[in-house]
């Protein structure tokens, strides 16, 4: 009798389905209205993390979670030769489309403008709020750092262009 109680109980639990969590901004959902950073608080992001004269290791105060080792090796090489290559650091950053996002995030549109050698195609951004300070995610920094260093070094390979 047990058995079939436990089996009718089973039935009844995988036949009612599971109530979905919807956030705001979501289909049906009120649009999110948390807070935004500013035009120039992520200008500032941004710049901190194009800098070369500081090492992306030590840029966890902009970018949640922090660059690995190896990341950080890797965008400190970059940024050093964009930097040597000459006039391309710091870019212009140019943000857009802020947008308050669900669990203390934010959204935004990020490029850079100085003419065809050195602007970049609009890229999304997130944006985490931590104790009011933002900070951009690893996840969506990688792509725009990316970006910036197709824009260095058009051409391939780079000891061909002169940079290495």
């Amino acid at each position: 009798m047990k058995s079939a109680a436990a089996a009718m109980i089973l039935a009844a639990s995988l036949s009612i389905p599971a109530t979905a969590h919807a956030d705001c901004g979501d289909p049906g959902q009120n649009p999110c209205a948390g807070p935004v950073p500013t035009v120039d608080q992520v200008v500032a992001i941004m710049a901190e993390l194009t800098d070369p004269n500081r090492p992306a290791a030590s840029k966890t105060d902009i970018v949640t979670p922090g660059f690995t080792e190896e990341e950080a090796g890797t965008i400190d090489d970059h940024l050093h030769r964009m930097d040597a290559f000459g006039g391309l650091l710091p870019p212009a950053f140019v943000v857009t489309d802020i947008e308050s996002a669900p669990a203390n995030t934010a959204g935004a549109t990020v490029a850079t403008s100085g003419g065809y050698k050195h602007a970049t195609h609009p890229r999304p951004i997130v944006l985490i709020n931590q104790g009011g300070h933002w900070l951009i995610t690893n996840e969506t920094a990688m792509p725009v750092l990316d970006a910036g260093q197709q824009v260095a070094y058009p051409c391939r390979p780079l000891i061909r262009c002169g940079i290495i």
